[in-house]
Order: C-alpha cells, then structure tokens, then sequence
C-alpha cells in the first residue's frame, strides 16, 4: 500500500519539483480510500492475452460484472500527462549507476544492486519514496536496478511514459503463477475503478488503513550522502515540542538507524566472507610451501648423510675385517713358535 507523503516531504521544493515534472503527484499525495479486496479481484480477472492487439480481450477488463477501461492512454490521463509517443529509455546500468551515486561509483556491482547509503541526497530520496510508493520492495538496504532507473527517470526528468509502466507492472500478474506477488499502484488502480464503476462496492469492502507518511527529515541524509541538495528544513531550528512529534521524530531516527544497522551487517558479513576465502587461500599457499620445504630439506639429508654412512660403514667392515686377518696371522705364528720349542725339549731328552 502507497504511502503519503510527510510534511516534511512536501515542504522539500526540489523534490517536489521532481515529482511534478514527472506527472506523478497523485503516487505521493492526495490519495482516497483503497479497497484491496475489489483491486485483488480487479488483478485475478486480468486474461492473459489482454495487452495482444490481435485478441477480442485486448485492454478489457472485468470486475464484479462491470467493464474497467484499463490502458497505458487511460493511466496517462488519469495522471494528468500528455498521451503520446514516448522514446524508449536509452541509458546503461552503469551510466544509472554513476548517477545516482554523484560520480561515486563508476560500475554498477556484479549482483546488480546498490547500496542505499551511497546515493546522493536527492536520491535517497526519492530512493526512499519510490521503495514505498513506485517499485514497490522490501529491500530498502539496496537499490534494485528497477528501482534505480524509475528514480534515474525521475531525477534527471527524462521522458519517460509512465502510463505504459504501471499498465505493464499490472499485466505481469496476468502471466504470473506467483501467490504472494506486490501489485504495484494499487491506489491508482482503485480511484481508476472507482471514477468508471461508482456503485461497485459491496458491503464486505473495507478501506485499507495506510502506514505512517513518509518523513524526508534532514538527519536522515547525514553522513554518507553527497549532499546534492540542501535541505533547509524548519525541523533544523523550529523542532516540535509536542509528545506526537517527539515521537514521531524519534520513530523516523529509529527508522534511520535500524537501515543504516542493515547496511552495515551486509557489508561487515561481505568483508568477512572475503577475509575467510583470503585466510584459507593463505593458508592452503603457507602449507604447500611448508610441505616443499619438508620434501627439499628430506632429500638434502637423504643424499648427504646416507652417502657418509655408507662409505662410513665400508669403512668400518674393512678395519674390522683387516684386525682379525692380523690376529688370525700372529695366533698361527705363536702356534708354530710353540711347537717349534716342543720338538726341541723332545729331542734334547732323547739325548
């Protein structure tokens, strides 16, 4: 569900510039009641060959047995802009990217998104409208780059045909099995209903309750945002006394925090992602190149030390074999002295 702009918002002249160029004050501000259950019937009826020229249902549409003209001419008068031929957006995702980041960051990320503290002022806020009122996600952290080339449109006031958008977001349902899937303008699509079928509410519809306006309170754009525009808000010097703005004041700053909290956890989670496939890279280099040290140092003393033992114990064999050879020899001559010595005593007897 769309929701209003602030007082803050409307108070900011340039943003509003922004939005009155682009025709789509009636996104922001103005709206009347929204009957969701006459617009999901509205979405349910939409047949699939709708937007075919060649089909006898093109742009006819049916809800609770009355006709709704429903076109991109129609959603562009509804919006007070001029019907006609539109150019097709000619920019790249990295010239968006440039933009929206004041010259920041020349290319866009390989997943495609944004982060939503580098944008500019200007653009974070209408990063922040858009996230609520135009392509309507959950991710307010990052920029999708849907998102950032309807706010690129939107603050460079490039032609842009707006009407075919929203027709276009609208016909996506028609060729979508998804259950939970946004509906994009459901405020729009309502008062369009409404002004051609006025007695097509039954008793069972029951008028949406819508959140809180969107605040473009100035301590929200502190920090990390060029600061494109300046944002001379009276909240600056004039804050608000009462208990319903203190705490309407601190809801938007909790807001704030808990966003910038989000910003943080996925950049620290990323840093540690790459901090832990850096270490195991390191550590698988470190451990090859203590196993190549281990090999060298091994074959170094394989080739020295085994070559000393060997010559070593040759050596020792030989000395060995070489003492018992003399005393093998010097054993026979002692023999042969003492049998020398015998004979002689035996003949000296005889004698």
């Amino acid at each position: 569900m769309e929701r209003e702009l602030g007082k803050d918002a409307i108070e900011c002249k340039k943003i509003m510039d922004l939005v009155d160029e682009a025709s789509l004050k009636k996104s922001v501000s103005g709206f009347g009641s929204c009957y969701e259950k006459l617009v999901k019937e509205f979405i349910v009826n939409i047949p699939e060959d709708c937007d075919n020229s060649f089909s006898k249902e093109f742009r006819k549409k049916f809800v609770r047995g009355c006709s709704v003209d429903f076109s991109p001419e129609v959603m562009n008068k509804f919006l007070g802009r001029n019907v006609g031929i539109y150019m097709e957006l000619e920019v790249t995702d990295d010239q968006i990217c440039q933009e929206i980041n004041a010259q920041q960051v020349r290319k866009l990320p390989v997943k495609g998104k944004l982060l939503a503290s580098k944008p500019s002022v200007k653009y974070a806020m209408l990063h922040r409208i858009g996230a609520a009122n135009w392509v309507s996600t959950n991710h307010t952290s990052t920029i999708a780059i849907g998102l950032g080339k309807f706010i690129f449109v939107v603050g460079t006031k490039t032609s842009f045909d707006f009407g075919t958008y929203i027709f276009e977001q609208t016909m996506k349902h028609a060729h979508s099995f998804a259950v939970k899937m946004r509906i994009a303008f459901p405020s729009l699509i309502c008062e369009i209903i409404l002004s051609q079928n006025t007695n097509i509410l039954v008793s069972s519809d029951i008028a949406c309750k819508r959140e809180s306006p969107i605040s473009l309170h100035y301590k929200l754009y502190q920090g990390t945002h060029v600061p494109d525009i300046v944002i001379t808000s009276r909240n600056e010097t004039d804050k608000s006394t009462t208990k319903g703005g203190i705490l309407a004041e601190m809801k938007e700053i909790s807001k704030a925090l808990e966003e910038t909290i989000k910003i943080s956890t996925i950049r620290k989670s990323s840093m540690d992602k790459l901090l832990v496939a850096l270490s195991v890279k390191n550590g698988e280099m470190d451990k090859d190149e203590a196993v190549a040290d281990k090999n060298d140092g091994a074959e170094g003393n394989t080739e020295g030390n085994g070559t000393y033992n060997k010559d070593e114990g040759m050596a020792d064999e030989n000395g060995d074999a070489a003492s018992n050879t003399e005393e093998e020899v010097a054993g026979s001559t002692d023999d042969k002295e003492g049998n020398d010595d015998k004979e002689d005593s035996e003949v000296e007897a005889e004698d």
